[in-house]
């Protein structure tokens, strides 16, 4: 159908990653417990499809798209096997694969390999750190019914 060649570049490693089953199916549970009464209101007062989208629905779900985005982030950031069957250059490597390759340098030391994962760690922390408080929102908001 589309015929692009996304292998040793950069699109090849993000693109696949894009829609993210679980994400998807997390929004899509989190949104039908939303009220029909809220839509049905809004519809009554004239709201269009997509006016309903970016100024009720998307805030109601805000915890869940912290929750889509601390998992998504972490897991893309992670990622070991898809960077290294996409990138041809070495310098497209993720950084798991970097650290990996490192690992296997006998010139190489521990401390440098030991100091790339801590910084291999920082962004992960950094969001999580940021979107705590959406993810525990969203997932407090799961695990209650009614």
């Amino acid at each position: 159908m589309v015929h692009l060649d996304l292998k040793g570049t950069v699109w090849g490693v993000i693109l696949p990653l894009g829609a993210w089953g679980f994400s998807v199916m997390m929004l899509t549970e989190f949104m039908k417990d939303i009220p029909d009464e809220i839509e049905e209101a809004a519809r009554l007062d004239g709201v269009g499809e997509l006016r309903m989208l970016w100024q009720i629905v998307l805030p109601l779900c805000k915890p869940a798209l912290g929750v889509a985005g601390v998992l998504g982030f972490i897991m893309i950031w992670d990622q070991y096997l898809l960077p290294l069957i996409a990138a041809k250059d070495p310098t497209d490597y993720t950084v798991t694969v970097a650290l990996s390759v490192l690992r296997t340098d006998p010139q190489v030391g521990s401390g440098v390999v030991l100091a790339g994962a801590v910084i291999a760690l920082v962004p992960s922390l950094i969001v999580y750190l940021l979107l705590q408080r959406s993810l525990v929102t969203g997932i407090a908001a799961g695990a209650t019914k009614g």
